[in-house]
């Protein structure tokens, strides 16, 4: 079986539509998180996903824009999370599908031709916010997982040793890697290798919606800039760590228990999701 690899969409519609021309021989696709916030189109990025039956888990943003909490981004982008949360993933997702956005997993476990896999945003023991680099991600624990997926950090790697192997596919909708193209990875689940992905899309289409979207001209830069560069944004002089930018714990049943995915192909056509 081949299966796709996807992660941090962030509404970046272009992008997805351009990784699933590329990649019409996969089997299933998987999520990773993180599909709404900063890009212009979340409902139709969030239709799309669904429409292809992807299994997701949660990501920070889509907490974040389910729940109406505070994502824990870094202060860079922390303002461009905000803003976009607030004037387009929150203004044009219906309450409905806000409330299906956070219905999802924080982990899912899966076999694919007996291989455990085990798919979660951020890291281990913190699905939603902890970084996990390259050079972290070698020491791990596995959890009797062969292979764990993460995401978050918009950075594409691999890091495959004895008793490791930790995939992270990069980001479709904002990489920060020095490389604006979009990025995916396909796993065959028979060979067990995998193979990463970059394709190219309408930058500056996407850049034009946000134009349409977003009148703070700081925030449209900040994001314009990288999308067109690759990189994440850096911390300005004036600008510093807030003191506490914790984010509540998630309720009992915030963030948990799967959702038929399936039903929402139903509601796909329905005006009311």
């Amino acid at each position: 079986m081949r299966v796709l690899l996807i992660s941090d969409l962030h509404a970046n519609l272009e992008a997805f539509e351009e990784i699933l021309n590329h990649t019409s021989w996969y089997d299933e696709a998987l999520c990773i998180g993180d599909l709404v916030d900063y890009g212009p189109n979340p409902v139709e990025v969030f239709d799309l996903l669904r429409y292809i039956r992807a299994k997701r888990v949660l990501g920070n943003h889509d907490v974040a824009a389910s729940f109406n909490r505070d994502c824990r981004s870094s202060p860079a982008t922390h303002a461009a999370s905000v803003v976009t949360r607030e004037g387009i993933t929150r203004k044009l997702l219906v309450p409905k599908s806000l409330g299906f956005l956070g219905k999802a997993e924080r982990k899912l476990d899966l076999e694919y031709d007996g291989m455990k896999l085990r798919a979660l945003h951020a890291a281990p023991g913190d699905e939603l916010y902890r970084y996990v680099t390259r050079e972290e991600a070698g020491s791990l624990d596995m959890s009797g997982a062969d292979l764990l997926v993460l995401g978050h950090t918009h950075i594409a790697y691999e890091v495959k040793k004895e008793g490791v192997w930790v995939v992270n596919p990069g980001s479709v909708g904002f990489p920060a890697d020095g490389d604006p193209r979009a990025s995916y990875a396909i796993l065959d689940t028979k060979t067990r290798q995998i193979a990463f992905g970059r394709v190219k899309y309408d930058i500056d289409g996407v850049i034009s919606k946000l134009r349409n979207l977003v009148s703070n001209e700081q925030v449209l830069r900040v994001l314009a800039d990288w999308l067109q560069t690759g990189q994440r944004p850096a911390m300005t002089s004036n600008e510093e760590e807030p003191e506490d930018n914790r984010h509540e714990e998630l309720g009992e049943n915030e963030g948990e228990g799967p959702e038929d995915e399936s039903a929402a192909l139903l509601a796909l056509f329905n005006p009311d999701i």
